[in-house]
């Protein structure tokens, strides 16, 4: 199993290259990488959540380099990203994706 590692926003911000594909129910996406011992790995609470629950949505980079597969935590518009390397096929990283922060509704503390 790959280490955790909590991607930084510029790590994070390299893995887009729009526009972004949404390949939640595209079957050929599938890379068969088991992802939940990598989050069951995770502390929830250090990330700032009391649980993980299931996969929201799976997006593609528009270059084909990176999944990034979005799971519901348990607080609303708050998401895990867990970022997969295609061509290595092998887990990137991860990070807390806050959708109220990343849309100016909460000040960023990051």
């Amino acid at each position: 199993m790959t280490a955790p590692r909590e991607l930084s926003a510029a790590e994070f911000a390299a893995c887009f290259d729009e526009p972004m594909l949404d390949v939640t129910d595209d079957e050929d996406a599938d890379l068969d990488i088991d992802i939940w011992p990598y989050v069951d790995s995770l502390d929830a609470k250090a990330l700032g959540v009391e649980s993980f629950d299931d996969v929201d949505r799976v997006y593609q980079d528009a270059r084909g380099r990176y999944d990034q597969i979005i799971i519901e935590t348990d607080r609303p518009d708050i998401f895990l990203v867990v970022v997969v390397d295609i061509e290595a096929r092998s887990i990137h990283g991860h990070r807390l994706l806050d959708l109220n922060v990343e849309y100016g509704l909460i000040p960023k503390t990051d």
